[in-house]
């Protein structure tokens, strides 16, 4: 794990209609306003990824079925003195987002960033937001998160895992910018980023070792509440 520097502001959204194609459009169209908003902050915008190979009937992805998808993401990372522009950052995207996504399903979460391994640039990454299990203390689902649950994963999904941040989201700043967006404050306990070149890599680091998988996921019972999960494998766009 490298050193803790900065925090994620993450919304998660859905298009209108479901049409990604026109999301995708209008987020490119939005690409200067939503940069602006930003400020000198670096933005990551991604695009669902709903390749036919990503719900194929294997056994790695059937227990995914009952998570909540999400088509689009937008994040932006600041440095931890710059916590406090996070507020004014939403507030100067709702119109942005307003000409492209469904302002109704937006989900925000901010927290510090904690890099598992040494980031390296990828177009695929997979956007998960997640509950503790009920009856778990927040200081425990962080710690084995931090601690337990990446030295797990991390060796599974390598090479071809090119990043792995955890965000550890924070509930009082998370609430401070949904306010800001003029958003109903969603409760998450975890932001996941993970990131990859490609769709292929990504199969390819996901399927190499079944019993790898199979560890994870059993190191997940009772940690995560597993029906709070929102997620997709984003295509970055920006």
């Amino acid at each position: 794990m490298t050193e803790q520097t900065h925090w994620r502001l993450a919304l998660m959204f859905n298009a209108v209609d479901g049409d990604l194609a026109r999301l995708e459009a209008g987020m490119k169209q939005a690409r200067d306003p939503i940069r602006a908003a930003a400020g000198p902050h670096p933005v990551r915008m991604g695009i669902a990824d709903r390749h036919p190979d990503l719900v194929a009937p294997d056994e790695i992805f059937n227990r995914m079925a009952h998570w909540r998808l999400v088509d689009g993401a937008l994040e932006v990372t600041v440095a931890n003195d710059r916590v406090a522009d996070l507020p004014a950052i939403c507030r100067a995207l709702r119109p942005a987002l307003a000409e492209c996504a469904d302002l109704s399903t937006v989900e925000i979460m901010a927290g510090p960033i904690f890099p598992m391994v040494p980031t390296r640039q990828g177009d695929a990454f997979l956007s998960l937001a997640f509950r503790r299990y009920p009856g778990t203390t927040s200081q425990d689902f962080r710690q084995w998160w931090l601690e337990q649950h990446s030295r797990i994963a991390t060796p599974v999904l390598e090479p071809e895992l090119l990043a792995y941040e955890q965000v550890h989201v924070e509930p009082a700043a998370s609430k401070s910018a949904a306010d800001a967006f003029g958003a109903p404050y969603v409760e998450y306990d975890a932001y996941d980023n993970l990131t990859w070149h490609d769709r292929r890599a990504f199969l390819q680091s996901c399927t190499k070792d079944l019993e790898g998988m199979a560890r994870i996921e059993a190191d997940e019972v009772g940690r995560i509440d597993d029906y709070s999960r929102r997620h997709s494998l984003m295509r970055e766009i920006s």
